[in-house]
């Protein structure tokens, strides 16, 4: 098993159990002590874990996020203007990925290009479908609550393409990255920024204040932050420290 297939699968564990030991780690997946470390150690770099006395744990949640189907109605102005302006970044005959996401869901109902999307979103799927696009849906367990496809199949698929942009969603936006409620939804959003020429984050200026659990991606991942305001200083100059361009709609 490849260290990326085995990551996830120690997060599909620490989601059921919360708390993980070196040990269990060792053995559930019949790996040496200094590969469970490696693996420990990667988890709470990339902040999807916090270590504990002998082992890992889930970071506590400071802010609830409000499932997807309760968020739509949340600005929904403010989405739509977001999404039309979003829409300018997609050309023809481009490969892209549209996340789970209710602004990213706007971005959906204003693309009319013929390009080739690839998306794990139910709802996503359905507006695209009506649309005159290429629509791949990436296959997975289904992520009920906010209607997202996941899992090491979904993951593998992802590693087999290269996208030319990347629109994604956040929860939350802090001083070093943006966050995200499921640690199912950061690894996606990980994984899909590796394989992006060009990430494109979409979120509104509430997400700045806001706080959540895990940490998708780090700024030097983000080409363009697409918002309605202009961010708090500290987190202004953090990401045009790591190049990221940052567009007020």
């Amino acid at each position: 098993m490849y260290q990326e297939e085995r990551l996830y699968e120690i997060l599909n564990i620490l989601r059921e159990k919360t708390v993980l030991s070196n040990k269990e780690i060792m053995e559930t997946f019949n790996i040496s002590r200094d590969t469970a470390r490696r693996d420990i150690v990667r988890l709470v770099e990339e902040g999807v874990a916090i270590r504990t006395h002998g082992g890992i744990a889930v970071p506590s949640i400071r802010t609830e996020i409000k499932d997807y189907k309760s968020r739509l109605s949340i600005n929904s102005e403010e989405k739509i203007k977001l999404g039309k302006y979003a829409a300018k970044y997609v050309s023809t005959n481009q490969v892209c990925f549209f996340d789970v996401s209710t602004t990213i869901e706007a971005l959906c109902q204003c693309v009319e290009d013929d390009i080739s999307i690839y998306t794990h979103s139910l709802d996503n799927m359905e507006i695209l479908a009506e649309k005159n696009c290429d629509v791949h849906l990436l296959g997975g367990k289904l992520q009920r609550k906010n209607r997202f496809l996941y899992g090491s199949g979904t993951i593998n698929q992802i590693e087999d393409i290269h996208f030319d942009i990347a629109f994604l969603g956040a929860a939350a936006i802090s001083e070093d990255g943006i966050y995200v409620v499921d640690f199912e939804d950061s690894y996606i959003k990980r994984k899909v920024a590796e394989r992006s020429t060009f990430v494109c984050v979409i979120a509104d200026s509430e997400k700045f204040f806001n706080s959540s659990t895990f940490k998708a991606i780090s700024f030097d991942r983000i080409d363009l932050l697409i918002t309605t305001k202009e961010p708090p200083e500290n987190i202004e100059k953090r990401m045009k420290d790591s190049g990221t361009v940052i567009e007020i709609v």
